[in-house]
């Protein structure tokens, strides 16, 4: 789901006691992350876009790498309450890779003759736990060691068997991404727009909040879907990757579509998915390139976040540079302060931008901005202007601070 880039700062750091000033934009780096996830996996919307949290993500990892003593940022994903349920192994997350370079890296070093390439849908993962053919539980994500049960939802919305086909194994756990098709979304907005309500933001939250649901009837009625893309564990276990995607279908679940590739073709794979991604029903962010043999995948294990057998490779923006001018403090009814940036126009994605707003004074601190900066801007969905950073090693010193409201 976040593409990182670097905006640089490792070059400015030389020793390992970091300074009050790099303390202090730390704080406002783990602050507005913090506050990105909490937004993210729990209220199911988004401040910012992928890109600019991973950009703010590789500055706080350049300042953590110079000065290790800084606080490590809580691990992404929902906080455990006391509705969560432990999953019955960690779920991990995948790295990420922004060239075909680092696909060629990660292809070599992984030794494998084959692999499965398809694309990374953008909805909500969840884990699926059967017994005996028999649906008996669906956990949320959560923060990979815990998740919130959503079985209830899952069987109301019909987008998981509630008894597989034949063949069932006695134990079986499954991983997938449930989401919306843009087709169901454009449907749900025009049906809340007849009844006077207000249009909702994206598929991907929509479909995470639709799980969250009281109203069963209504989440049947929203037409969500399930692409299944591991099988976590069975007593049945295929040999290959390919091989369980066959043997999920066969158990009725509805998988994710790819590729099984030998290592030559393995960046070829990845262009094809690419370019499938404007006719794609679904949100995708990436394509994941997983070793096809579960048995060398399982023997090159695992980091505390993810398998190293795998690697995302996501789609990258490439940011426009231009000068920022001025900050102005906006006030909504509610009193809020609401910091906009103005810059000099520039050409983005086709449009000519010149302002874009920031979460708050959090998310400002943490861009480390100043007038008169080089800034890196992007349009967030292709549409929402946003500034990602500034650039690197461009200052001359005649930048002025940006004070507080």
């Amino acid at each position: 789901m976040r593409i990182a880039l670097w905006i640089g700062l490792a070059g400015c750091f030389t020793c390992f006691a970091a300074p009050v000033e790099v303390e202090r934009q730390a704080e406002y780096l783990r602050i507005i992350l913090q506050q990105a996830d909490e937004a993210y996996f729990n209220k199911y919307d988004s401040i910012m876009s992928d890109v600019a949290y991973d950009a703010l993500q590789s500055r706080y990892a350049a300042m953590k790498a110079a000065y290790p003593d800084l606080l490590d940022i809580a691990a992404v994903g929902s906080p455990v309450g006391d509705d969560k349920l432990l999953h019955s192994k960690p779920v991990l997350s995948l790295k990420k890779a922004y060239s075909d370079d680092e696909v060629v890296a990660f292809v070599k070093k992984s030794g494998a003759e084959r692999f499965r390439v398809e694309p990374k849908l953008d909805g909500l993962t969840v884990v699926l736990s059967y017994q005996n053919g028999v649906l008996t539980r669906a956990l949320t994500r959560g923060d990979g060691d815990a998740g919130s049960d959503v079985t209830a939802a899952i069987l109301a919305s019909g987008c998981a068997p509630a008894v597989l086909n034949n063949g069932k194994p006695a134990t079986l756990e499954i991983r997938g991404e449930v989401y919306m098709p843009f087709a169901q979304f454009a449907a749900l907005n025009e049906r809340r727009v007849r009844e006077g309500l207000d249009p909702l933001k994206s598929p991907r939250n929509t479909a995470a909040g639709s799980l969250r649901l009281d109203d069963f009837a209504e989440i049947e009625r929203r037409g969500l879907e399930l692409a299944v893309f591991e099988l976590r564990e069975s007593d049945l276990m295929p040999a290959t990757r390919t091989d369980m995607m066959l043997f999920l279908e066969e158990l009725g679940f509805s998988v994710v579509a790819g590729e099984t590739v030998d290592a030559p073709n393995v960046l070829s794979a990845v262009e094809r998915i690419n370019r499938q991604r404007a006719s794609a029903p679904f949100l995708t962010d990436g394509v994941v390139i997983k070793v096809d043999d579960l048995s060398v995948f399982a023997a090159q294990g695992s980091t505390a976040r993810y398998p190293r057998g795998a690697l995302a490779r996501k789609y990258k923006t490439i940011p426009e540079e231009t000068t920022l001018l001025n900050v102005e403090w906006q006030r909504a009814e509610s009193g809020r302060l609401t910091p906009v940036a103005h810059f000099e126009p520039v050409r983005v994605s086709g449009a000519i931008i010149q302002r874009a707003t920031l979460h708050n004074l959090n998310h400002l601190r943490a861009l480390d901005l100043r007038i008169g900066d080089r800034i890196l801007v992007t349009r967030a969905g292709g549409s929402v202007p946003e500034i990602i950073g500034v650039v690197p090693n461009q200052r001359t010193g005649d930048e002025i601070p940006i004070a507080s409201p």
